[in-house]
């Protein structure tokens, strides 16, 4: 382990594999292969030297378009230094997110989606500097 100090950050180099046996991409894969849900595949694609991601793809009607086509999740890092355990709770971690991303597009409030995981960062921003809380108002006691 080496330690380094730049300015007020710290940074810690750990040796990556920290003792576990270093996976091949096709290791991943067949880790991989054992993950089910409904019609989703996942696919596993090299990333850099020592790792991979993980996507998450379905085939889907464009929420726009209304066209079928081949729609691609966020990529997933792992390391070829993963458990077995890691690379599955990626797998589960992609899903999810992918699953939480079709509600956010398909959940519409007075018809619009006020979910959507499209909006760019720079309206959400703007939304934060004009926005008016929706809370409860306290009980009194």
């Amino acid at each position: 382990m080496q330690i380094a100090a730049i300015g007020t950050i710290l940074f810690l180099h750990v040796d990556e594999n920290m003792g576990q046996p270093r996976k091949t991409i096709e290791d991943v894969k067949r880790i991989v292969a054992q993950c089910k849900f409904r019609d989703r595949k996942l696919k596993v694609a090299p990333m850099g030297d020592n790792g991979c991601y993980i996507q998450v793809q379905y085939m889907e009607a464009c929420i726009d378009t209304g066209e079928m086509e081949l729609q691609k999740a966020r990529k997933w890092y792992t390391s070829f230094y993963s458990t077995d355990t890691e690379v599955v709770e990626t797998v589960f971690k992609a899903l999810r997110v992918s699953n939480d991303h079709v509600l956010k597009e398909h959940f519409p409030f007075q018809g619009r989606r006020v979910y959507s995981p499209h909006f760019d960062i720079e309206a959400r921003m703007h939304l934060c500097d004009e926005w008016e809380f929706d809370g409860r108002v306290p009980l009194e006691k």
